[in-house]
Protein backbone atom coordinates (compact mmCIF):
# COMPACT_ATOMS: atom_id res chain seq x y z
CA UNK A 1 0.00 0.00 0.00
CA UNK A 2 1.38 3.41 -0.89
CA UNK A 3 1.47 5.53 2.23
CA UNK A 4 2.22 8.90 0.66
CA UNK A 5 2.41 12.08 2.66
CA UNK A 6 3.48 15.27 0.93
CA UNK A 7 6.08 16.94 3.11
CA UNK A 8 6.61 20.31 1.47
CA UNK A 9 10.15 19.35 0.41
CA UNK A 10 11.96 19.45 -2.91
CA UNK A 11 10.40 16.05 -3.64
CA UNK A 12 7.03 17.76 -3.67
CA UNK A 13 8.23 20.48 -6.02
CA UNK A 14 9.41 17.76 -8.40
CA UNK A 15 5.98 16.14 -8.35
CA UNK A 16 7.22 13.19 -6.27
CA UNK A 17 6.15 12.04 -2.82
CA UNK A 18 7.79 11.07 0.43
CA UNK A 19 6.47 7.98 2.16
CA UNK A 20 5.88 8.69 5.83
CA UNK A 21 6.68 5.09 6.76
CA UNK A 22 10.05 5.10 4.98
CA UNK A 23 13.42 5.80 6.67
CA UNK A 24 13.92 8.80 4.38
CA UNK A 25 10.95 10.55 5.93
CA UNK A 26 12.67 10.49 9.33
CA UNK A 27 16.11 11.39 7.99
CA UNK A 28 17.01 14.53 9.95
CA UNK A 29 19.25 16.08 7.31
CA UNK A 30 16.64 15.66 4.58
CA UNK A 31 14.03 17.11 6.91
CA UNK A 32 16.22 20.13 7.69
CA UNK A 33 16.83 20.69 3.98
CA UNK A 34 13.07 20.61 3.43
CA UNK A 35 12.52 23.09 6.27
CA UNK A 36 15.20 25.43 4.92
CA UNK A 37 13.51 25.53 1.51
CA UNK A 38 10.12 26.30 3.04
CA UNK A 39 11.45 28.81 5.59
CA UNK A 40 13.30 30.71 2.84
CA UNK A 41 10.02 31.27 1.01
CA UNK A 42 8.16 32.17 4.22
CA UNK A 43 10.87 34.67 5.20
CA UNK A 44 10.37 36.59 1.96
CA UNK A 45 6.58 36.62 2.29
CA UNK A 46 5.63 36.88 6.00
CA UNK A 47 1.93 36.87 5.20
CA UNK A 48 1.28 34.40 8.04
CA UNK A 49 2.92 36.53 10.76
CA UNK A 50 -0.27 36.98 12.78
CA UNK A 51 -1.71 33.48 12.39
CA UNK A 52 0.04 31.67 15.22
CA UNK A 53 3.20 31.72 17.31
CA UNK A 54 5.18 29.57 14.87
CA UNK A 55 5.77 32.35 12.37
CA UNK A 56 6.84 35.08 14.82
CA UNK A 57 9.25 32.54 16.34
CA UNK A 58 10.68 31.75 12.88
CA UNK A 59 10.98 35.39 11.85
CA UNK A 60 12.58 36.32 15.19
CA UNK A 61 15.24 33.69 14.61
CA UNK A 62 15.97 35.22 11.22
CA UNK A 63 15.83 38.88 12.28
CA UNK A 64 18.04 38.29 15.32
CA UNK A 65 20.69 36.36 13.38
CA UNK A 66 24.04 37.92 12.47
CA UNK A 67 22.95 39.28 9.10
CA UNK A 68 19.15 38.93 9.44
CA UNK A 69 19.18 36.15 6.86
CA UNK A 70 17.96 32.58 7.14
CA UNK A 71 21.41 31.30 6.20
CA UNK A 72 22.74 32.64 9.51
CA UNK A 73 20.24 30.68 11.61
CA UNK A 74 21.73 27.41 12.90
CA UNK A 75 19.77 24.48 11.53
CA UNK A 76 19.82 23.04 15.03
CA UNK A 77 17.16 25.66 15.85
CA UNK A 78 14.76 24.52 13.13
CA UNK A 79 13.18 21.44 14.69
CA UNK A 80 12.04 23.20 17.87
CA UNK A 81 9.83 25.49 15.79
CA UNK A 82 7.56 22.49 15.22
CA UNK A 83 6.58 22.63 18.90
CA UNK A 84 4.68 25.84 18.20
CA UNK A 85 2.57 24.32 15.41
CA UNK A 86 -0.58 22.35 16.19
CA UNK A 87 -1.42 21.43 12.60
CA UNK A 88 -4.53 23.57 12.16
CA UNK A 89 -3.56 24.06 8.46
CA UNK A 90 -4.84 27.65 8.53
CA UNK A 91 -1.61 28.92 6.96
CA UNK A 92 -1.84 26.41 4.11
CA UNK A 93 -5.47 26.10 3.07
CA UNK A 94 -6.66 29.14 1.15
CA UNK A 95 -4.01 31.42 2.64
CA UNK A 96 -0.53 30.59 1.35
CA UNK A 97 0.13 32.09 -2.11
CA UNK A 98 2.94 29.55 -2.62
CA UNK A 99 0.91 26.40 -2.06
CA UNK A 100 0.00 24.17 -5.01
CA UNK A 101 -0.51 24.84 -7.87
CA UNK A 102 2.31 27.38 -7.37
CA UNK A 103 5.62 25.87 -8.55
CA UNK A 104 7.06 26.16 -5.02
CA UNK A 105 4.24 23.99 -3.65
CA UNK A 106 4.77 25.10 -0.05
CA UNK A 107 2.96 23.03 2.56
CA UNK A 108 4.04 24.45 5.91
CA UNK A 109 1.92 22.18 8.18
CA UNK A 110 3.22 19.06 6.40
CA UNK A 111 6.76 20.32 6.88
CA UNK A 112 6.08 20.85 10.58
CA UNK A 113 4.54 17.39 10.87
CA UNK A 114 7.69 15.86 9.40
CA UNK A 115 9.80 17.83 11.89
CA UNK A 116 7.59 16.60 14.73
CA UNK A 117 8.06 13.03 13.51
CA UNK A 118 11.84 13.46 13.38
CA UNK A 119 11.86 14.85 16.92
CA UNK A 120 9.70 12.00 18.16
CA UNK A 121 11.95 9.41 16.49
CA UNK A 122 14.96 11.02 18.20
CA UNK A 123 13.26 10.68 21.58
CA UNK A 124 13.01 14.46 21.96
CA UNK A 125 9.23 14.36 22.49
CA UNK A 126 7.33 12.41 25.11
CA UNK A 127 3.70 11.70 24.30
CA UNK A 128 1.10 12.59 26.89
CA UNK A 129 -2.61 12.12 26.28
CA UNK A 130 -4.00 15.58 25.49
CA UNK A 131 -6.74 15.32 28.09
CA UNK A 132 -4.39 14.03 30.78
CA UNK A 133 -2.39 17.18 30.13
CA UNK A 134 -5.57 19.18 30.69
CA UNK A 135 -6.75 17.16 33.67
CA UNK A 136 -4.67 14.65 35.67
CA UNK A 137 -7.81 12.77 36.73
CA UNK A 138 -9.45 12.37 33.31
CA UNK A 139 -9.56 8.60 33.78
CA UNK A 140 -11.96 9.13 36.71
CA UNK A 141 -14.69 10.79 34.62
CA UNK A 142 -18.05 9.13 35.06
CA UNK A 143 -17.61 8.10 38.70
CA UNK A 144 -19.98 10.56 40.44
CA UNK A 145 -18.56 10.83 43.98
CA UNK A 146 -14.93 10.58 42.88
CA UNK A 147 -15.52 13.06 40.05
CA UNK A 148 -16.99 15.65 42.40
CA UNK A 149 -14.01 15.27 44.72
CA UNK A 150 -11.50 15.53 41.85
CA UNK A 151 -13.21 18.67 40.49
CA UNK A 152 -13.07 20.24 43.96
CA UNK A 153 -9.43 19.33 44.48
CA UNK A 154 -8.21 20.88 41.23
CA UNK A 155 -9.98 24.14 42.08
CA UNK A 156 -7.37 24.67 44.78
CA UNK A 157 -4.61 27.12 43.81
CA UNK A 158 -2.07 25.01 45.70
CA UNK A 159 -3.07 21.90 43.77
CA UNK A 160 -2.95 23.81 40.47
CA UNK A 161 0.62 24.90 41.21
CA UNK A 162 1.54 21.29 41.95
CA UNK A 163 -0.17 20.20 38.73
CA UNK A 164 1.79 22.82 36.84
CA UNK A 165 5.04 21.26 38.00
CA UNK A 166 3.80 17.72 37.24
CA UNK A 167 1.95 18.20 33.95
CA UNK A 168 3.13 21.52 32.55
CA UNK A 169 -0.42 22.94 32.49
CA UNK A 170 -0.20 26.57 33.63
CA UNK A 171 -1.80 27.17 37.02
CA UNK A 172 -3.81 30.07 35.55
CA UNK A 173 -5.06 28.20 32.49
CA UNK A 174 -8.64 27.01 32.13
CA UNK A 175 -9.20 23.43 33.27
CA UNK A 176 -12.25 21.37 32.23
CA UNK A 177 -14.58 19.78 34.78
CA UNK A 178 -14.96 16.02 34.72
CA UNK A 179 -18.44 14.77 33.85
CA UNK A 180 -20.27 12.92 36.61
CA UNK A 181 -21.56 10.56 33.93
CA UNK A 182 -19.90 10.13 30.55
CA UNK A 183 -21.80 10.57 27.32
CA UNK A 184 -21.31 6.94 26.34
CA UNK A 185 -22.73 5.81 29.70
CA UNK A 186 -25.84 7.90 29.01
CA UNK A 187 -26.21 6.91 25.37
CA UNK A 188 -28.54 3.94 25.75
CA UNK A 189 -30.99 5.84 27.93
CA UNK A 190 -30.84 8.87 25.66
CA UNK A 191 -31.76 7.14 22.43
CA UNK A 192 -32.76 3.60 23.44
CA UNK A 193 -31.10 2.13 20.38
CA UNK A 194 -28.19 -0.10 19.45
CA UNK A 195 -26.24 0.00 16.16
CA UNK A 196 -26.68 -3.73 15.78
CA UNK A 197 -30.45 -3.52 16.21
CA UNK A 198 -31.33 -0.30 14.41
CA UNK A 199 -33.31 -0.71 11.23
CA UNK A 200 -31.92 0.79 8.05
CA UNK A 201 -33.95 3.80 6.97
CA UNK A 202 -34.23 4.54 3.27
CA UNK A 203 -32.55 7.75 2.15
CA UNK A 204 -34.65 10.69 1.05
CA UNK A 205 -32.72 12.71 -1.46
CA UNK A 206 -28.96 12.74 -0.94
CA UNK A 207 -28.89 13.07 2.86
CA UNK A 208 -29.14 9.91 5.00
CA UNK A 209 -31.97 9.99 7.52
CA UNK A 210 -30.01 8.06 10.10
CA UNK A 211 -27.03 9.34 12.06
CA UNK A 212 -24.28 7.65 14.06
CA UNK A 213 -22.74 10.00 16.62
CA UNK A 214 -18.98 9.82 17.20
CA UNK A 215 -18.70 11.79 20.44
CA UNK A 216 -14.93 12.11 20.81
CA UNK A 217 -13.04 12.32 24.10
CA UNK A 218 -13.96 15.89 25.05
CA UNK A 219 -17.73 15.48 24.78
CA UNK A 220 -17.58 12.01 26.33
CA UNK A 221 -15.48 12.94 29.37
CA UNK A 222 -16.20 16.62 30.00
CA UNK A 223 -19.33 17.97 28.35
CA UNK A 224 -21.75 15.12 27.56
CA UNK A 225 -24.51 17.74 27.44
CA UNK A 226 -23.35 18.64 23.92
CA UNK A 227 -23.94 15.07 22.76
CA UNK A 228 -27.31 15.03 24.51
CA UNK A 229 -28.31 18.25 22.75
CA UNK A 230 -27.27 16.80 19.39
CA UNK A 231 -29.51 13.79 20.01
CA UNK A 232 -32.45 16.00 20.95
CA UNK A 233 -32.05 18.18 17.87
CA UNK A 234 -31.80 15.14 15.59
CA UNK A 235 -34.80 13.41 17.15
CA UNK A 236 -36.81 16.62 16.89
CA UNK A 237 -36.16 16.42 13.16
CA UNK A 238 -37.27 12.76 13.00
CA UNK A 239 -33.73 11.49 12.43
CA UNK A 240 -32.89 8.05 13.76
CA UNK A 241 -29.66 8.27 15.75
CA UNK A 242 -27.32 5.79 17.37
CA UNK A 243 -24.01 6.21 19.13
CA UNK A 244 -20.85 4.88 17.52
CA UNK A 245 -18.54 2.97 19.80
CA UNK A 246 -15.53 5.04 20.88
CA UNK A 247 -12.94 2.30 20.50
CA UNK A 248 -10.17 4.74 21.37
CA UNK A 249 -9.23 8.40 21.19
CA UNK A 250 -9.05 9.72 17.62
CA UNK A 251 -5.29 10.02 18.18
CA UNK A 252 -4.82 13.71 17.39
CA UNK A 253 -2.55 14.19 20.41
CA UNK A 254 -0.21 11.48 19.10
CA UNK A 255 -0.23 13.11 15.67
CA UNK A 256 0.64 16.46 17.22
CA UNK A 257 3.52 14.80 19.08
CA UNK A 258 4.90 13.37 15.84
CA UNK A 259 4.11 9.74 16.68
CA UNK A 260 2.67 8.94 13.26
CA UNK A 261 2.67 5.17 13.70
CA UNK A 262 1.04 5.47 17.11
CA UNK A 263 -1.52 7.90 15.70
CA UNK A 264 -2.31 5.60 12.78
CA UNK A 265 -2.78 2.57 15.05
CA UNK A 266 -5.01 4.49 17.47
CA UNK A 267 -7.15 6.19 14.84
CA UNK A 268 -7.49 3.04 12.72
CA UNK A 269 -8.87 1.09 15.68
CA UNK A 270 -12.04 3.14 15.23
CA UNK A 271 -12.41 2.28 11.56
CA UNK A 272 -14.13 -1.17 11.77
CA UNK A 273 -17.21 -0.01 13.78
CA UNK A 274 -17.42 3.25 11.83
CA UNK A 275 -17.14 1.37 8.53
CA UNK A 276 -19.95 -0.98 9.56
CA UNK A 277 -22.18 2.02 10.21
CA UNK A 278 -21.18 3.74 6.96
CA UNK A 279 -21.94 0.58 4.99
CA UNK A 280 -25.40 0.45 6.54
CA UNK A 281 -26.14 3.94 5.29
CA UNK A 282 -25.49 5.99 8.41
CA UNK A 283 -24.12 9.50 8.28
CA UNK A 284 -21.34 9.71 10.89
CA UNK A 285 -21.58 12.98 12.78
CA UNK A 286 -19.06 14.23 15.34
CA UNK A 287 -19.52 17.34 17.50
CA UNK A 288 -15.72 17.59 17.62
CA UNK A 289 -14.06 19.41 14.67
CA UNK A 290 -10.76 17.84 15.72
CA UNK A 291 -12.13 14.30 15.46
CA UNK A 292 -13.81 15.12 12.16
CA UNK A 293 -10.51 16.45 10.81
CA UNK A 294 -8.71 13.25 11.81
CA UNK A 295 -11.13 11.02 9.86
CA UNK A 296 -11.69 13.33 6.91
CA UNK A 297 -8.11 14.51 6.37
CA UNK A 298 -5.23 13.21 8.49
CA UNK A 299 -5.94 9.49 8.41
CA UNK A 300 -7.03 9.42 4.73
CA UNK A 301 -3.86 11.36 3.86
CA UNK A 302 -1.67 8.78 5.57
CA UNK A 303 -3.54 5.92 3.88
CA UNK A 304 -4.79 7.23 0.51
CA UNK A 305 -5.23 3.72 -0.91
CA UNK A 306 -7.14 2.25 2.02
CA UNK A 307 -10.68 1.89 0.68
CA UNK A 308 -12.20 1.39 4.14
CA UNK A 309 -10.69 4.59 5.52
CA UNK A 310 -11.81 6.49 2.44
CA UNK A 311 -15.35 5.12 2.83
CA UNK A 312 -15.48 6.28 6.45
CA UNK A 313 -14.21 9.69 5.31
CA UNK A 314 -17.08 10.02 2.85
CA UNK A 315 -19.61 9.19 5.58
CA UNK A 316 -18.40 11.90 8.00
CA UNK A 317 -20.36 15.12 8.53
CA UNK A 318 -20.04 18.06 10.87
CA UNK A 319 -23.33 18.48 12.81
CA UNK A 320 -24.30 21.84 11.32
CA UNK A 321 -23.20 20.69 7.86
CA UNK A 322 -25.59 17.75 8.18
CA UNK A 323 -28.47 19.88 9.45
CA UNK A 324 -28.03 22.47 6.69
CA UNK A 325 -28.01 19.63 4.14
CA UNK A 326 -31.35 18.52 5.59
CA UNK A 327 -32.59 22.08 5.25
CA UNK A 328 -31.54 22.00 1.59
CA UNK A 329 -33.93 19.09 1.11
CA UNK A 330 -36.71 20.90 3.04
CA UNK A 331 -36.40 18.29 5.78
CA UNK A 332 -35.25 20.51 8.66
CA UNK A 333 -37.91 21.71 11.04
CA UNK A 334 -37.82 25.48 11.55
CA UNK A 335 -40.40 25.64 14.33
CA UNK A 336 -38.08 27.68 16.52
CA UNK A 337 -39.90 29.08 19.53
CA UNK A 338 -37.11 30.99 21.29
CA UNK A 339 -35.01 33.80 19.78
CA UNK A 340 -31.31 33.74 20.62
CA UNK A 341 -30.61 37.46 20.47
CA UNK A 342 -27.03 38.40 19.66
CA UNK A 343 -24.55 35.55 19.19
CA UNK A 344 -20.83 36.23 18.78
CA UNK A 345 -19.54 33.14 16.99
CA UNK A 346 -15.85 32.23 16.56
CA UNK A 347 -14.92 30.39 13.40
CA UNK A 348 -13.02 27.23 14.40
CA UNK A 349 -9.83 26.43 12.53
CA UNK A 350 -8.69 23.07 13.86
CA UNK A 351 -10.78 21.19 11.35
CA UNK A 352 -13.50 23.79 11.11
CA UNK A 353 -12.17 25.92 8.28
CA UNK A 354 -11.63 22.88 6.11
CA UNK A 355 -15.05 21.40 6.71
CA UNK A 356 -16.87 24.67 6.11
CA UNK A 357 -18.32 24.45 9.61
CA UNK A 358 -18.48 28.19 10.20
CA UNK A 359 -20.53 28.82 7.06
CA UNK A 360 -22.99 26.07 7.97
CA UNK A 361 -23.29 27.14 11.60
CA UNK A 362 -23.82 30.80 10.73
CA UNK A 363 -26.54 29.86 8.22
CA UNK A 364 -28.23 27.47 10.62
CA UNK A 365 -28.35 29.85 13.59
CA UNK A 366 -29.52 32.56 11.19
CA UNK A 367 -32.69 30.56 10.60
CA UNK A 368 -33.78 31.31 14.18
CA UNK A 369 -36.03 34.42 14.22
CA UNK A 370 -34.75 37.53 15.99
CA UNK A 371 -31.21 36.17 16.10
CA UNK A 372 -28.08 38.07 15.03
CA UNK A 373 -24.93 36.05 14.38
CA UNK A 374 -21.63 37.94 14.34
CA UNK A 375 -18.79 35.80 12.98
CA UNK A 376 -15.37 36.47 14.53
CA UNK A 377 -12.34 35.24 12.63
CA UNK A 378 -8.94 35.09 14.17
CA UNK A 379 -5.85 33.13 15.00
CA UNK A 380 -6.33 29.65 16.43
CA UNK A 381 -2.88 29.84 17.98
CA UNK A 382 -4.12 30.42 21.51
CA UNK A 383 -6.09 27.18 21.56
CA UNK A 384 -5.62 23.46 22.12
CA UNK A 385 -3.30 22.02 24.72
CA UNK A 386 -0.47 24.23 23.45
CA UNK A 387 -2.12 27.37 24.81
CA UNK A 388 -2.47 25.85 28.28
CA UNK A 389 1.18 24.96 28.78
CA UNK A 390 3.25 26.86 31.33
CA UNK A 391 5.83 28.06 28.81
CA UNK A 392 3.22 29.06 26.24
CA UNK A 393 0.22 30.31 28.23
CA UNK A 394 1.31 34.00 28.46
CA UNK A 395 2.01 34.06 24.73
CA UNK A 396 -1.31 32.37 23.98
CA UNK A 397 -3.23 34.97 25.96
CA UNK A 398 -1.37 37.73 24.10
CA UNK A 399 -1.99 36.06 20.73
CA UNK A 400 -5.68 35.63 21.45
CA UNK A 401 -6.38 39.15 22.71
CA UNK A 402 -7.88 40.39 19.45
CA UNK A 403 -10.27 37.43 19.30
CA UNK A 404 -11.15 37.79 23.00
CA UNK A 405 -11.96 41.47 22.54
CA UNK A 406 -14.04 40.94 19.40
CA UNK A 407 -15.97 38.12 21.04
CA UNK A 408 -16.77 40.34 24.03
CA UNK A 409 -17.80 43.36 21.93
CA UNK A 410 -21.39 44.63 21.49
CA UNK A 411 -22.69 42.95 24.65
CA UNK A 412 -23.64 39.60 23.09
CA UNK A 413 -26.16 37.29 24.71
CA UNK A 414 -24.06 34.26 23.83
CA UNK A 415 -20.52 33.31 22.89
CA UNK A 416 -20.33 30.24 20.69
CA UNK A 417 -18.00 28.13 18.57
CA UNK A 418 -18.12 24.58 17.27
CA UNK A 419 -14.85 23.69 19.00
CA UNK A 420 -15.95 23.87 22.62
CA UNK A 421 -12.41 23.58 23.97
CA UNK A 422 -11.43 26.73 22.06
CA UNK A 423 -14.67 28.35 23.23
CA UNK A 424 -13.78 27.68 26.85
CA UNK A 425 -10.37 29.24 26.32
CA UNK A 426 -11.98 32.29 24.72
CA UNK A 427 -14.37 32.71 27.64
CA UNK A 428 -11.44 32.26 30.03
CA UNK A 429 -9.38 34.86 28.17
CA UNK A 430 -12.27 37.34 28.35
CA UNK A 431 -12.48 36.76 32.09
CA UNK A 432 -8.73 37.02 32.70
CA UNK A 433 -8.51 40.26 30.73
CA UNK A 434 -11.72 41.57 32.33
CA UNK A 435 -13.17 42.55 28.95
CA UNK A 436 -16.85 42.62 29.93
CA UNK A 437 -18.01 46.06 31.02
CA UNK A 438 -19.61 46.15 34.45
CA UNK A 439 -22.75 47.62 32.90
CA UNK A 440 -23.08 44.67 30.53
CA UNK A 441 -24.31 41.25 31.47
CA UNK A 442 -21.73 38.49 31.21
CA UNK A 443 -22.27 36.56 27.95
CA UNK A 444 -22.74 32.83 28.31
CA UNK A 445 -20.61 30.37 26.37
CA UNK A 446 -22.98 27.94 24.66
CA UNK A 447 -22.23 25.36 21.95
CA UNK A 448 -24.16 25.87 18.67
CA UNK A 449 -25.99 22.55 19.19
CA UNK A 450 -27.15 23.74 22.60
CA UNK A 451 -28.28 27.02 21.05
CA UNK A 452 -30.38 25.03 18.57
CA UNK A 453 -31.96 23.00 21.36
CA UNK A 454 -32.79 26.21 23.21
CA UNK A 455 -34.20 27.76 20.04
CA UNK A 456 -36.41 24.71 19.49
CA UNK A 457 -37.63 24.97 23.08
CA UNK A 458 -36.53 21.40 23.86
Amino acid sequence: MAQALVDGSAHEALGLSVTWASPDYLDEQQCLASMERVFDVCASCRRCLSLCSTFPALFDLIDESDDSELRSVPKSRYLNLADQCHLCDQCHVGHCPYSAPHPQQINFPATMLRAKAVKFAKGSVSYTNAFERHHPFSHLAGIPVVTALANTIVDSSAVRKLMERMTGVDAQAWLPKLAKRTFLAQASSLIMANPSQAAVVADHGQVPRQVAIFAGCYVNLYEPEIGRDLIQVLQHNDIECVVANLESCCGHAKLNAGDLSGFADLARSNIPPLLALAQRGYAIVSPSPVCSRVFTHHLPTLFPDDAEIQQVKEAFWAPTEYLIALHGESALRTDFSNPLGKVNYHEPFLGGAHLGIARHTETLLGLVPHTEVNVVKGSPGFGCHWGNQREDFPGAIKLGQRVFRQMAEQAPDYLSTDCQLTGRQIAWGIEILDLVQTSDKKPELVHPLTLLRVAYGL
